[in-house]
């Protein structure tokens, strides 16, 4: 950009004329400002001031008092006065021309300014706009990234969770089917011993049918006996093998086969879960077992629980999570202070128990159940 270049403050006409202060004031701030080149502007001012104050001194004047004298010293101060108006005109053309010249060259720096800007601007918003780009570029490549990261997580999750309630379905239903396998096995032969017993008890009425009537009676005695012995054995046996599985002594186990459908409600009963009555007085060991699917949707506080006389027994209580599934529920209680027959309710079950033909198992255990024998 080119700016011209200012003219001198200097004024050529500095010197003045020796002459007599008419008017000391106004001649000393005239001289001060002849002395500052750099105040031109009040240079001509003071000048004009001291001009009209000259010419007022000099209407006054009485001109036929010293007239040579003042007539001198006046033609030296006018010969001055013109030359300085003469150098203050001339400055002010030198500066009227600077001016002009100025606003010249400040209309054209305008015009290059504004071009520069609007270049610089053009600049600016094409770099924001590739960095725009970038950041939309990177952020979606982030995004993607993370996405596939989730993904294989939760897939691996699902995968791990679906093994493990594979296996563990799996050890329940061999660890169901090998309990009611040995069940069975002990229940069948306690009942081949007792029928063998009875089988040989009545052999033996029967060969001594032709005895005395004190001989059948002891013989009948004697056989009853051995039939109420082998009860017992075949019992005691049984109970010695089911000992490991439950803590207490054997008191029954319960099956309910038939498949079951529910519909809903809120602390429905399902069913007794045996014909045994339970004592206030006694401690027992409850263990139930049974599968079940939902058919329709699982409600937030959808369970089963066990309930007798005196409430539902909280251990008991276990909440439905899933559907379109087959569940087990299971548990195992010490329970004391109880009576009544055990029963099984639920709360806002839509399904079915037993949907695969199988069934509901219950297993009673008491210390005291065989008290006496």
């Amino acid at each position: 950009m080119n700016y011209p270049n200012p003219p001198s403050p200097e004024i050529t006409t500095k010197e003045k004329p020796a002459f007599k202060e008419i008017t000391s004031e106004l001649l000393r701030e005239l001289e001060n400002a002849l002395n500052n080149a750099t105040l031109w502007k009040e240079q001509v001012n003071l000048s004009l001031k001291g001009v009209k104050r000259i010419l007022e001194v000099i209407t006054g004047m009485d001109f036929f008092q010293k007239a040579n004298e003042i007539d001198e010293r006046l033609r030296g101060i006018v010969k001055w006065l013109e030359n300085s108006s003469d150098g203050l005109q001339t400055k002010m053309r030198e500066y009227e021309s600077y001016f002009n010249d100025f606003n010249t060259s400040m209309r054209s720096n305008e015009q290059e300014v504004t071009s520069i800007l609007n270049a610089n601007t053009e600049n600016i918003k094409s770099e924001i706009k590739k960095l725009e780009n970038q950041l939309i570029e990177t952020t979606t490549k982030l995004l993607t990234s993370y996405q596939i990261f989730l993904n294989n997580a939760r897939d691996n999750a699902t995968n791990q969770i679906n093994t493990n309630i594979t296996a563990s379905l799996e050890a329940i239903a061999n660890a169901k089917t090998n309990a009611n396998n040995e069940i069975t096995e002990n229940k069948t032969q306690a009942l081949t011993n007792i029928n063998e017993a009875k089988t040989n008890a009545n052999n033996e009425i029967n060969t001594n049918k032709t005895a005395s009537l004190e001989a059948l009676k002891q013989e009948k005695n004697q056989a009853t006996s051995e039939i109420t012995e082998a009860k017992k054995t075949a019992f005691n046996e049984l109970l010695e093998t089911l000992k490991p599985k439950f803590s207490g002594l054997f008191a029954g186990v319960y099956y309910i086969r038939n498949v079951i459908y529910i519909q809903g409600g809120w602390e429905q009963k399902v069913k007794d879960l045996s014909d045994y009555t339970l004592d206030k007085n006694k401690k027992y060991e409850i263990e139930v077992f049974f599968t079940y699917v939902t058919s329709q949707r699982v409600e937030n506080s959808a369970f089963f629980g066990l309930k007798t006389n005196e409430g539902f027994l909280k251990e008991s209580i276990q909440k439905i999570t899933h559907k379109y599934i087959s569940q087990i529920y299971y548990t195992n209680l010490l329970v004391e202070n109880v009576s009544g027959v055990l029963g099984l309710y639920h709360g806002y079950f839509y399904g079915n128990i037993n949907y695969f033909n199988e069934a509901i198992i219950t297993i009673i255990s008491t210390k005291k159940a065989l008290k006496g024998l």
